[in-house]
């Protein structure tokens, strides 16, 4: 029975074990599940959480993205602007400042200049820049320009601004400036620098400028008024001969306005029929004959009477009038050396001067050769003057110029001797015939020793090379007794006639060479 009994206790310990366990089974199954449950739950969220966190990521990148394309953008546009700015404030050739910039600069300047400070303006204009251009082309004349540039830098200071405000204009904007009477150095040293020549095409050109100055506050308490009175002083810095330099006066703005008169009227001048040729007789030392005449252009205007070159000339140059000026000289000075052959003075010859503008013109030559051919004079009786400076401008072409019409038998003399950049150099080259010294050295001769051995040198010089010279402005006799001393072959002034009108020549032509 106790045995019976501990079976029992057993089995029913057994199965209450058992029981026991299938709970324990059930409970960690059902845990297991909800765990898996959450798990399922968990790992879902996880990956709804990486997909956000990479979506986010992407969003992240695109606007990084967008945000780098956008700075690039504004860099670009900055640089661009940058650009733009410099392509408006600066000189593309010389990349200098451009007139934009000057004007820009002068009136900040201005609006804040104090009444005890002084500025200044030098504006500088290349003389004869059109010919370069015209002669070699664009390209030589731009690399003139950038030429010009380095040297003009060399001569600045702290003080200076430097810009290009035209074709062939700069200007020097200086600040603190002492006094106005140190400002002559500063010219000098402009000018100076222009007295050696510039290099083109392997060849050696001289170039002169003429240079207008104003001060500020005295000559203009505005930019648009220190520009223009500045611009006035250039101008007549080219009025009075070019290769010079002016201060500004107030009369100036009232002289540009009569220049732009005047310039009007010289257009109507040919066809009105007011230009008339006065000749100045050449006389042979030796027998005091006429040899032969210079002519010499005159204005005959309605309201200001009797206009001589100095008057007009310049502005026929400016304004590209002296080409048909020119040539209107030409033929009435050959129909004049036609008439007086037909008088029976077949062995006078007529001496014509020619402007750098005439001479450069392309149709030069066969303007020389019309005119001959239809006048009918001989072209041997021909003398075409040009002066240094022209026939240095173009070594090469004035040569081959030269030579060209020579062949017909038109001769040419080298006029002013002496006043330019004179030299065995080129004139071995110039197959001239004639040499005129200028009237400069015969003023002063018999004061001047030195002036005496130049002029003696020159003779020397021209009787070494088979040419003859002319003297200019011969006015006493003690200068002419000097030039005969001295071998010389010709001279002409008013010791012997003034420039006379035709009729007047005629009658002195009769007097003399009887």
């Amino acid at each position: 029975m106790d045995e019976f009994l501990n079976n029992q206790t057993i089995v029913f310990l057994i199965v209450i074990l058992s029981i026991a366990l299938l709970l324990l089974l059930i409970f960690v199954f059902f845990r297991i599940g909800s765990l898996r449950k959450r798990l399922d739950e968990s790992y879902q969220e996880n990956l709804t959480i990486n997909s956000e966190l990479k979506r986010y990521e992407t969003m992240y990148k695109n606007a990084l993205s967008s945000y780098n394309k956008l700075n690039i953008k504004y860099d670009e546009l900055h640089k661009n602007r940058e650009s733009i700015r410099k392509l408006a404030y600066t000189d593309h050739l010389t990349e200098l400042p451009n007139r934009i910039a000057f004007i820009e600069m002068l009136d900040n300047i201005m609006l804040t200049l104090r009444s005890d400070e002084i500025i200044s303006i030098m504006d500088i204009d290349l003389d004869n820049f059109k010919n370069i251009n015209d002669t070699l082309g664009h390209s030589y004349g731009d690399e003139l320009l950038i030429d010009v540039t380095h040297r003009i830098k060399q001569v600045l200071d702290e003080n200076d601004y430097l810009a290009r405000i035209g074709g062939d204009e700069f200007v020097i904007l200086t600040q603190n400036l002492k006094d106005t009477v140190d400002y002559e150095d500063k010219i000098k040293k402009v000018r100076n620098v222009f007295t050696f020549p510039f290099e083109l095409s392997s060849k050696e050109y001289f170039v002169t400028v003429s240079i207008g100055v104003a001060f500020a506050p005295e000559d203009g308490k505005t930019a648009q008024t220190l520009i223009k009175n500045v611009n006035s002083a250039m101008y007549v810095a080219k009025a009075n001969g070019k290769n010079t330099y002016a201060y500004f006066e107030q009369t100036f703005n009232q002289m540009l306005t009569d220049k732009i008169e005047l310039q009007s009227e010289l257009r109507k001048a040919i066809e009105k029929g007011e230009f008339v040729l006065y000749y100045q007789a050449q006389m042979d030392l030796m027998d005091k004959k006429i040899q032969g005449f210079e002519a010499l252009i005159r204005w005959q205007h309605p309201s200001k009477g009797l206009l001589y070159p100095n008057d007009f000339i310049y502005l026929a140059e400016e304004s590209g009038l002296i080409v048909p000026i020119g040539q209107w000289v030409l033929k009435t000075a050959c129909l004049q050396l036609k008439e007086w052959t037909e008088m029976g003075y077949d062995d006078i010859s007529i001496a014509i001067n020619m402007s750098a503008r005439q001479f450069k013109d392309k149709d030069f030559v066969q303007m020389v050769y019309s005119t001959i051919e239809e006048t009918g004079i001989d072209p041997n009786r021909i003398e075409l003057e040009i002066t240094e400076s022209v026939a240095l401008e173009d070594l090469d072409y004035t040569v081959s110029t030269i030579k060209e019409l020579k062949n017909i038998g038109v001769r040419f003399s080298l006029d002013d001797f002496g006043t330019g950049y004179s030299s065995m150099s080129y004139l071995k080259r110039l197959p001239v015939s004639n040499l005129k010294i200028d009237k400069s050295f015969l003023d002063t001769v018999m004061d001047d020793t030195s002036d005496q051995k130049i002029i003696q040198a020159i003779i020397t010089l021209a009787r070494s090379l088979d040419l003859h010279v002319i003297a200019e402005g011969v006015e006493r006799e003690d200068q002419e007794k000097f030039l005969q001393d001295s071998n010389c072959n010709m001279a002409q002034g008013f010791l012997y006639s003034k420039p006379l009108p035709k009729e007047k020549a005629v009658e002195f032509l009769n007097s003399i060479n009887l």
